[in-house]
């Protein structure tokens, strides 16, 4: 009896052993774990509509969830699929937002620095946000502008090469057709607040900041004179900016200098034993640079008078700039044609014609020989006095600097100095 006992315990333990194995079997099963596949997908649907960084990271967690335990049961394949496309979609949302809130105080950063004219703070957030967003077009025009308006405000070229650098490279993209996603006045625009244009008004503003900080800055003017000239058969502001038409007078009158000075020294060169085969030499080189020079002066002259035309006169000082614009070209006319009379018809006939380029080689103009007794020297040619480059803004509230009037009339024989080339004006 004992031993049938002995037996039946034995059958008992195996079978309560197989009843606990096919239990763990059961529940082992996530496929049939209907209750399971219900609250993780719940848990995902639940948090899928929300939009904070913590609500898409449960409805991550929850996507995964079941994808891991579920991803191979056929009941449930259709949100399985749906899961497998949605949560990397979810991931890179989770990315995007903590980068924008991120990037959210660099912005305001950029934005304040703008408002309060602080140019260090622009550049600094500026490149912050590019480090993150490189391709940001509105942020890169206005770090390719501030660079020039703060140096013509106040003579200051500590962002120059910034300025130049993200001038050409905005430039670059949107001549390569970079999409706009800002509107303006109606029209797509791309910058920020004050610094916001419309694509021609941006590549205008750009060609300047690249023409003035190359010229003044750089000393390169090789690179900006092209820029200035673009800038002068161009449509929109600057086209009637006496600014350009100065710069490009203020080239002429400084190449001219050199030529005027040598002029100078060639005639008091002259000796009375020279024998008449050096002397006719000398003769010939002197009227060959007096041709030059000549043609310098006109060219000057011929820029001056369009800064002239173009120079606002609704304000006090802009009625002053222009007035000294207008003794400047008096200066040059007398020089040029020793006489007063004839400037402003000279001037109606110069400026109906097109604007030279500067980057053109200058023709030597040469004037009729006078009568003169043989053997007596030729009148000296001395270049202008005055090379001050009047500018001015288009805004014509903007405050205007008056250049200091020099001398027009000069006597011959007067060797004069390099004058200074003086850039004035705000913008």
């Amino acid at each position: 009896m004992k031993t049938i006992f002995r037996f039946l315990g034995l059958g008992l333990v195996s079978t309560a052993v197989a009843a606990a194995g096919t239990t763990a079997g059961y529940a082992q099963d996530p496929c049939a774990d209907v209750d399971g596949q219900t609250a993780v997908y719940t848990k995902f649907t639940e948090a899928f509509p929300k939009t904070t960084i913590a609500d898409r990271k449960v409805a991550i967690e929850a996507g995964k969830q079941f994808i891991e335990k579920y991803g191979s049961c056929e009941t449930v394949k259709e949100q399985s699929d749906y899961l497998k496309a949605a949560v990397p979609k979810l991931e890179e949302l989770v990315v995007q937002e903590g980068n924008r809130i991120k990037t959210a105080s660099m912005f305001a950063r950029f934005d304040s620095g703008i408002n309060s004219d602080n140019t260090d703070e622009i550049y600094a957030a500026g490149k912050e946000i590019l480090s993150a967003q490189p391709d940001n077009l509105n942020i890169i025009v206005p770090l390719g502008v501030v660079g020039m308006y703060k140096s013509t405000n106040e003579n200051n070229y500590k962002y120059a090469d910034d300025g130049i650098r993200y001038a050409n490279l905005a430039l670059s993209k949107i001549k390569s057709g970079a999409v706009f996603n800002k509107e303006l006045k109606g029209a797509k625009s791309v910058g920020a607040l004050k610094y916001e244009y419309n694509k021609q008004d941006a590549i205008n503003e750009l060609t300047y900041t690249l023409a003035y900080l190359n010229y003044y800055a750089k000393k390169d003017k090789k690179t900006a004179l092209p820029l200035y000239y673009e800038l002068s058969q161009s449509s929109g502001v600057y086209k009637n900016d006496p600014r350009i038409y100065g710069t490009i007078a203020d080239y002429y009158v400084e190449q001219g200098a050199p030529v005027g000075e040598q002029i100078a020294i060639e005639i008091q060169n002259r000796k009375p034993d020279d024998t008449a085969e050096v002397l006719a030499q000398k003769e010939a080189s002197i009227k060959a640079k007096i041709a030059l020079f000549n043609a310098y002066t006109e060219r000057a002259l011929d820029a001056y008078s369009r800064a002239h035309k173009v120079a606002k006169s609704d304000t006090p000082a802009a009625k002053a700039y222009k007035d000294n614009l207008y003794k400047i070209m008096q200066g040059l006319y007398k020089r040029r044609f020793e006489k007063d009379a004839g400037l402003d018809a000279y001037v109606a006939s110069t400026i109906a014609k097109p604007f030279p380029n500067p980057t053109a080689a200058v023709t030597p103009v040469s004037d009729p020989e006078p009568a003169t007794t043989t053997g007596s020297p030729a009148a000296v040619v001395t270049k202008p006095v005055s090379s001050a480059t009047p500018k001015s803004s288009p805004d014509s509230s903007a405050p205007l600097k008056t250049p200091a009037v020099t001398t027009t009339a000069v006597k011959a024989k007067t060797v004069v100095k390099k004058p200074v080339v003086r850039r004035k004006g705000t913008r």
